[in-house]
């Protein structure tokens, strides 16, 4: 498996699988729940059910990598998005919408409530 580095300022890593057609993103960061689970085109009725186990940052995470053109499936783990694509479709327009999605979820996981004492 080839390591891709990415220079972002929240970390993302991309391997590249031994079938072209496959890419794992990994963050330094949880981005789900702890779980994994896999979600493929066309999306099954349960699915919205399950999004919700994956936690709010999770769910949204897999729904939009899940609304790109391109993509047919997803495994989701903590620190981990495996992605399938479309044979037919490059990795460049995917691969930097799949790197803009991570950032904006590890961003807002860095975000913490404070509470006001009233």
């Amino acid at each position: 498996m080839e390591k891709k580095k990415n220079t972002i300022d929240w970390q993302v890593e991309i391997y590249l699988h031994p079938n072209p057609e496959i890419r794992s993103f990994l963050t330094n960061t949880e981005i789900s729940a702890y779980r994994v689970e896999k979600f493929k085109k066309p999306l099954e009725k349960e699915w919205e059910h399950t999004l919700k186990q994956l936690g709010v940052i999770g769910a949204q995470v897999a729904k939009e990598i899940l609304a790109l053109q391109d993509v047919n499936e997803i495994h989701i783990k903590p620190k981990e998005i495996r992605i399938k694509k479309e044979i037919s479709s490059s990795w460049e327009t995917i691969e930097k919408k799949v790197v803009e999605i991570l950032t904006r979820a590890l961003r807002r996981k860095q975000i913490k409530v404070v509470k006001r004492r009233g």
